[in-house]
């Protein structure tokens, strides 16, 4: 089974760039879901299809009203823009984004699984081994610290 391609919202307002935009991240394996012309539409288009990253021509208010709502990686491309530059660009930072995510969530999972030896009076060096065998499982853990915190169930 092959694993979806990133997904990727794009805001530019000159059509020929949008064309070239898409066709460079699309030949690099990337799923331009949107193409937004404007920073309103950008909002809209960003949350509807919560895409893995959004491409802008220059970070402004658009990325922030964004960013308020979701965390989410955005590249600001200058033109003239050669495309191998921009796919570098977006696959950086896609991968940035995707290393700080398992990096905050492991040390969450460590501080989850620490509290819980505490409580059951275990040593700290036993939370570092279980919440790696935990990581090596595909597992993370959180702390629940109310029902408003678990995910709905499907």
């Amino acid at each position: 089974m092959q694993a979806a391609a990133p997904s990727v919202l794009t805001v530019e307002d000159d059509p020929s760039v949008r064309a070239e935009l898409r066709l460079a991240l699309e030949d690099a394996g990337f799923d331009v879901v949107a193409q937004a012309t404007d920073g309103a539409e950008a909002v809209v288009l960003a949350r509807e299809h919560r895409p893995d990253l959004v491409v802008v021509r220059e970070r402004g208010e658009t990325s922030e009203r964004i960013l308020e709502e979701r965390r989410v990686p955005i590249v600001e491309v200058t033109k003239p823009f050669g495309s191998l530059r921009i796919v570098e660009a977006v696959t950086g930072a896609l991968a940035m984004h995707i290393e700080r995510e398992v990096s905050e969530s492991r040390a969450t999972s460590l501080r989850s699984i620490e509290n819980l030896v505490e409580h059951l009076s275990f040593a700290t060096p036993t939370a570092t081994e279980l919440e790696q065998a935990s990581w090596e499982r595909g597992h993370v853990w959180r702390r629940i610290s109310s029902p408003d915190d678990l995910p709905e169930s499907r």
